[in-house]
């Protein structure tokens, strides 16, 4: 069985060669042969890939983003909630966050725990010397239940009901649980 670990990672450049992806969806299958290099030369988001041989095991795409009040998305209720856990001086009509935009694992290694070592790493990624100021980590979530499940495994929770029916659920995860910060 591979490991996250055995793999080389890879900052996707505009000269990068994609060596084969499929991870059994066209969206993300798509985007990262199709749009991933666009998106980093319009400065969108930043693909990074995992390789191991002749294949792509996996990769994700990160671009800034931010949690805020809308009342059109979520209640004012749910708002003050989720402001709680912020010291009142602090509180704000919006947080930093990044977005995962797209994240895949190839067919040929699914059900390996490859998915939830990237989300970790993501995770460390963003924490290790806060680089960037964020507090938390979105993902639009594809509305089926093995892709809501695997957010929910790995400490992702969803921000609104309002989402409840569309083709994908707002979830987040709160960097600080894992922050030396606490």
């Amino acid at each position: 069985m591979i490991r996250l670990s055995d793999c080389k990672q890879v900052r996707l450049e505009v000269d990068s060669i994609i060596k084969p992806f499929d991870c059994g969806d066209a969206d993300p299958n798509e985007f990262l042969h199709k749009d991933s290099k666009n998106y980093l030369t319009e400065l969108l988001a930043v693909t990074y890939l995992y390789e191991f041989g002749n294949d792509t095991v996996a990769f994700f795409s990160v671009s800034n983003d931010k949690i805020f009040y809308d009342e059109e998305i979520i209640t004012k209720t749910l708002w003050n909630r989720f402001c709680r856990i912020m010291p009142n001086p602090k509180r704000m009509k919006g947080y930093p966050a990044v977005k995962i935009g797209r994240f895949g694992v190839n067919l040929k290694y699914q059900n390996c725990r490859i998915g939830t070592h990237l989300l970790d790493f993501v995770k460390m990624f963003f924490l290790d010397n806060n680089k960037t100021g964020c507090r938390y980590i979105t993902v639009d979530a594809y509305r089926n239940p093995r892709t809501l499940g695997f957010y929910q495994q790995n400490s992702f929770e969803f921000l609104t009901e309002t989402d409840a029916e569309m083709k994908t659920r707002l979830m987040y995860f709160d960097l600080k649980r894992f922050s030396v910060y606490k």
